[in-house]
């Protein structure tokens, strides 16, 4: 019996542990003294069916014991934000409870071992798509509509704001955006990517063509520069940028947000 109460409590320690994390990266919020709360936890929930308290009483000691672990676990400064991380909190557990109580539904009772594993799946799952999540929302914050005018053509792309973007064109002193290839060819399509990615590009083909050396962003040691003749962000006011500097750039970073264009710090 002894063997089976300290196992209960370390599965159940180590729920909360779970639940209390999935809850923080639900929210991107910072954790506090959570090893503590879950242990507390543990041991109110092996604990208190000893006391056989009626339904109510049970639902009602267990709601104020979660509003504790809530306490312990985050830190708030108003009673609205309290009550989101709470009702997170409810909202997480009753994630993990069903998923536990659906896999009982089709194989029965479920050993205490099981319960852990069948959590930790739950767990791994949550925290992949949560922090995939919170990555997208991370870049929608950067996230601008453009219009990028060149070669008599106008095409329009959202454009990610990078702060490490500090490229300055050494000729026109302007900032520098970067584009990938596929944007490239949207203005100059009779230049293959080969000759795009090693450099061998004839700059008379584009508008002022240069080349300038870079230490940083994009691949190689240096990139194509030409000159576009508008580019216009919409943020809380629509600005416009005439005669703007462009790179031409092959570090992938499209792969990475998802989008063709880097803006420069220096425009938004």
């Amino acid at each position: 019996m002894e063997i089976i109460i300290e196992l209960s409590l370390c599965i159940n320690c180590i729920l909360n542990a779970f639940i209390i994390r999935s809850t923080a990266l639900f929210l991107k919020e910072k954790t506090r003294l959570w090893w503590l709360s879950a242990g507390l936890g543990a041991g109110v929930a092996v604990a208190l069916p000893l006391f056989h308290l009626p339904a109510i009483l049970h639902i009602l000691v267990t709601a104020l014991l979660a509003a504790l672990l809530v306490s312990i676990s985050f830190s708030f400064k108003t009673f609205k934000r309290f009550l989101l991380i709470y009702g997170s909190f409810l909202g997480v557990t009753f994630i993990y409870g069903g998923g536990c109580y659906a896999l009982e539904q089709s194989v029965g009772e479920l050993p205490l071992l099981c319960v852990l594993i069948c959590a930790s799946v739950i767990y791994i799952f949550a925290t992949i798509i949560l922090k995939i999540r919170n990555k997208a929302r991370t870049v929608e914050t950067f996230l601008y509509k453009i219009k990028l005018s060149s070669n008599g053509k106008t095409i329009e792309e959202e454009g990610y704001l990078d702060s490490g973007n500090m490229l300055y064109d050494p000729i026109t002193k302007k900032p520098i955006i970067l584009i990938t290839f596929d944007v490239f060819t949207k203005f100059y399509e009779g230049i293959d990517y080969l000759n795009a990615y090693l450099k061998n590009v004839d700059t008379t083909l584009v508008t002022n063509g240069h080349y300038v050396k870079i230490n940083s962003v994009a691949s190689g040691s240096s990139i194509l520069v030409f000159t576009a003749d508008r580019l216009e962000i919409e943020t809380n006011e629509h600005r416009r940028f005439d005669n703007i500097s462009v790179g031409l750039s092959f570090s992938g970073f499209d792969k990475a947000l998802g989008r063709k264009i880097l803006l420069h710090s220096e425009l938004i």
